[in-house]
């Protein structure tokens, strides 16, 4: 099935984990579906491809054998930050690019999806971290049509979050999400005007459930090495034993955010033989507090970049799952109090934003100003402020005023454009300088937010027409009514 049957799909691919949530509407009533593994979580955004026979491995099963499957496989961990590179990986006798990994990633959520409930996953709206390159989601894209799969659209994670809780948020005009998963802290302060989202500052670290994940494995090993008395660092570990250990840590991490205690126990970790170690909440919460103190600092210095002040800041949304630790909200609780709020399923709730964008899509609009400078230092405007920019396009037609052989086209109308290098903001448009000359100039934006510019003389062939291209355009994005 297909969204036309009333199938709506929304996927948070993240740097860590990826969602899909799927909507199935029937007599005007949605009802949500959540696609994660076996587990019943999102599904880990890792590849393993073996050396020899070229097998591919995802999800849970390539999450818990990370060690062990990276003596025999190629592993591939944390997939969309490596597509705007320019890399090739020759395995078992195929090259692969970021592209065709990313793909296998698709593939193995759409499979989910089929798997489960029979319905085919071929459009979706993704959403993607603020700031991702116009490159990488063209690749991504390219990526998603490898792998059967249409992106209707793009969203901001951070918008995808408002969304997913927009009936609570909706009142609200100056919201913070704090969206810490398994691979990133990201954190957006957002400016909500009547459904009209535009983002006033963001601030991230790399810090987060990952590394917490390993800093208490390696502090139990620490534990359970000083006790049978062996001086083995968890580095030198077998990598059986190192998986063994990063998937209980992570478990002991989850219990913590609800007990007082949780134990760990091996039958078999290494030479050390069977291990149990029970785990206080004291212990884990001496042990993440570097960590929660950087988060902190981090949403501080987002809000201190907005310049809205603390007291502005109507909500704070905490989304991801490391948004779960109890140490964090402790101190959340403690600085913010009944700015927070906390929905019930972080982990699914971009991929949900998504899905919901997917079934009641708003519309991007322009957030700046792109003209051309013209002889006489006077502005002409192609894109102005609040365009609506859904299949937007304009053609111009300009004429020679000088004698030279080629029209010079100077691009303005932000900072970035206007104090770039001449080579990034200047065309140059070969020209025969005959009075009936005109250079026709046709400007678009296309779907992953680019701004294309083709331009050239009609007394030429398209040969000589030359191109512009502008890949940071800022945007901001109007919900629904």
């Amino acid at each position: 099935m297909g969204k036309g049957l009333n199938n709506y799909f929304g996927i948070d691919f993240g740097t860590t984990s990826s969602a899909v949530v799927g909507y199935m509407v029937m007599d005007h009533k949605p009802e949500k579906f959540l696609y994660g593994d076996q587990e019943g979580r999102p599904v880990p955004s890792v590849i393993a491809i073996d050396k020899t026979n070229g097998q591919v491995f995802t999800g849970r099963d390539a999450w818990d054998k990370k060690m062990e499957l990276s003596e025999s496989c190629e592993y591939i961990s944390s997939v969309k930050t490596i597509l705007d590179e320019d890399i090739v990986y020759n395995i078992a006798g195929k090259e692969w690019t970021p592209i065709d990994i990313a793909a296998e990633l698709f593939k193995s959520l759409s499979n989910n999806v089929k798997e489960r409930t029979g319905i085919t996953l071929s459009s979706a709206t993704v959403a993607i971290p603020v700031g991702f390159s116009s490159e990488k989601r063209q690749k991504l894209r390219l990526a998603a049509k490898k792998a059967g799969l249409d992106i209707s659209s793009f969203i901001t994670e951070p918008t995808a979050a408002f969304f997913a809780n927009y009936e609570e948020l909706k009142s609200s005009s100056i919201v913070a999400v704090f969206d810490w998963g398994g691979g990133t802290l990201d954190v957006s302060v957002l400016q909500n005007s009547k459904g009209k989202i535009s983002e006033l500052a963001t601030a991230g670290t790399n810090i987060a459930g990952d590394y917490i994940d390993l800093k208490i494995a390696q502090r139990i090993h620490a534990k359970i090495a000083r006790k049978k008395g062996k001086e083995i660092a968890f580095a030198d570990m077998p990598a059986s034993a190192q998986d063994m250990m990063l998937v209980r840590a992570e478990r002991a991490k989850r219990a913590l955010c609800d007990d007082d205690t949780a134990t760990i126990s091996i039958n078999s970790y290494g030479s050390f033989g069977a291990c149990r170690e029970i785990l206080e909440y004291d212990w884990f919460a001496d042990i993440v507090e570097p960590e929660v103190n950087m988060a902190m600092d981090c949403l501080k210095k987002a809000i201190d970049q907005s310049g809205v002040g603390v007291a502005n800041i109507d909500r704070i949304v905490l989304v991801g799952g490391s948004s779960n630790l109890k140490p964090l909200i402790d101190r959340m609780d403690k600085e913010y109090g009944e700015k927070l709020y906390f929905p019930e399923e972080t982990m699914w709730n971009v991929g949900e934003g998504a899905a919901r964008l997917n079934m009641t899509p708003g519309y991007y609009y322009s957030n700046q100003s792109i003209g051309i400078v013209l002889s006489d230092n006077s502005y002409f405007e192609l894109l102005g402020k609040d365009t609506p920019l859904d299949k937007w396009s304009k053609e111009c037609h300009f004429g020679i005023v000088d004698s030279n052989k080629e029209a010079r086209f100077v691009f303005g109308g932000s900072v970035d454009i206007e104090e770039s290098p001449e080579r990034f903001k200047v065309l140059n448009i070969p020209a025969y300088k005959f009075l009936q000359e005109q250079i026709v100039l046709n400007a678009s934006v296309d779907k992953d937010m680019v701004f294309h510019v083709v331009a050239g003389s009609t007394m030429r062939t398209i040969d000589y027409n030359r191109v512009w291209d502008y890949f940071q355009l800022k945007c901001y994005y109007k919900l629904p009514e």
